[in-house]
């Protein structure tokens, strides 16, 4: 009956892991904020300190009441990413979801100025908000990152597959 009990905190600890950093609104990260049309656009991101190239961030798109205590009704964001110079890092619909947050991932690839538009639209595709922001993306170090990512994978894999032998180890005796 032990092992069962493992199990289960196991895979509770693994899963408020996973999914308790989004039901936080922007975790440690920054917010962008502007108030447009008597609605105040909030685009959250993970970075603490700086956003660096070659490193993933999570993007989280609200669109709040103006006194900021609702949100208010959306049924998709369009968002643009390009760097301020020239050219078009992406371009695309996100559909807000039922439950947690309407949000995506993008890596920089390039250090440098950047400009990220959002516009919220309600179910008749009509603009309700729409406001663009300045973001800075440091220089990172790809090489060094590539390679820590890599022995963290590594340490990962080894974690995961001791326990998945330990627990079909068990398993077997009992």
């Amino acid at each position: 009956m032990k092992k069962y009990h493992f199990s289960a905190f196991l895979l509770f600890y693994f899963l408020s892991f996973i999914f308790g950093f989004n039901s936080l609104a922007h975790g440690l990260g920054q917010s962008l904020e502007k108030e447009v049309n008597g609605y105040f656009i909030d685009v959250g991101y993970d970075a603490v300190d700086s956003i660096e190239a070659g490193v993933p961030i999570r993007f989280d798109f609200n669109l709040l009441t103006k006194d900021r205590l609702s949100t208010e009704d959306f049924t998709s964001v369009w968002v643009k990413i390009a760097p301020r110079d020239k050219g078009l890092s992406f371009a695309g619909f996100l559909h807000r979801p039922e439950f947690l947050l309407t949000g995506m991932s993008y890596t920089f690839q390039n250090a440098g100025q950047y400009e990220i538009t959002v516009r919220f639209l309600d179910k008749e595709d009509k603009n309700l908000a729409e406001a663009s922001f300045p973001l800075e993306v440091q220089g990172g170090d790809l090489e060094q990152q590539a390679l820590l990512q890599a022995i963290g994978a590594g340490i990962g894999g080894l974690v995961l597959g001791a326990i998945t032998a330990w627990l079909l180890k068990n398993k077997k005796t009992s």
